[in-house]
């Protein structure tokens, strides 16, 4: 879910804390970016990261080949338990995966038993309800920014587009001690990189939806929303701006 150019992923690495040369969970690693970003920083760091795509889990494989540490990327359902020992990660870290999961519960029990005492937690997501786009008029804008946000597509179990504020209290609520809670702005003036992306994925997602028929806009409005949106940046009007929260935490001893 996540992309290899946003510097998020750095960020992640600087919060888990980890030793340089201990062991690192990445649940939902997706195709490696926050994989790769703690090999560029450790390169003899124990690296292991966990997807249900099988097509994600591949490309994270073929990212990270030339790492010279040890790396397990694996293919597993994260509704269960993963295949590891309790105890064993210096640091589990998790981007942009909660809001597909239907109960975050187990998720947060599981990052507990895989960490061990006193080991850090980092769990960052998008809350989808913060993106800001400038383009199309204030109504059609509100519809898709929201459409999006409560939008769950084919190969989702679960969809909470505001996930992002509510990790802290769902930390408090979980076996692990909340330690700190940040946020992380993307932004951009340039209809480009991670702000292109996500137009295209909003664009994608409504459209895939309408066609569908479980859409909450029509075809139509979303085609001249990303119409909009491609004439503001076509007159240098262009800016784009989404939040992330970043929960730290830890196991404690």
């Amino acid at each position: 879910m996540s992309d290899e150019s946003e510097l998020i992923h750095q960020y992640l690495v600087e919060a888990a804390e980890a030793p340089s040369d201990g062991w690192v969970i990445d649940l939902g690693c997706g195709r490696g970016p926050t994989l790769a970003a703690f090999a560029r920083t450790y390169p003899g760091m124990r690296l292991t990261g966990i997807d249900r795509s099988v097509e994600s889990v591949e490309a994270a494989r073929e990212m990270l080949a030339d790492y010279s540490g040890r790396l397990e990327v694996l293919a597993a359902d994260l509704r269960v338990p993963a295949p590891l020992p309790d105890g064993c990660a210096d640091a589990v870290v998790s981007y942009n995966l909660l809001e597909c999961l239907p109960d975050a519960d187990p998720f947060f029990a599981e990052i507990w038993r895989l960490l061990k005492p006193r080991g850090k937690a980092v769990v960052a997501h998008v809350d989808f309800d913060s993106i800001v786009i400038e383009g199309a008029d204030r109504q059609l804008d509100r519809q898709i920014c929201h459409a999006f946000t409560d939008d769950q597509q084919t190969w989702m179990d679960h969809a909470d587009g505001r996930i992002g504020r509510k990790l802290p209290g769902l930390v408090k609520a979980s076996p692990l001690a909340l330690t700190k809670v940040r946020t992380w702005v993307t932004s951009s003036t340039e209809m480009s990189g991670q702000a292109a992306r996500r137009i295209d994925n909003i664009r994608q997602a409504l459209t895939n939806s309408a066609r569908r028929g479980t859409g909450l806009v029509a075809l139509e409005e979303v085609d001249a929303w990303y119409a909009a949106v491609q004439e503001s940046a076509s007159l240098g009007r262009f800016f784009f701006a989404e939040t992330a929260v970043v929960v730290s935490a830890s196991r404690p001893a």
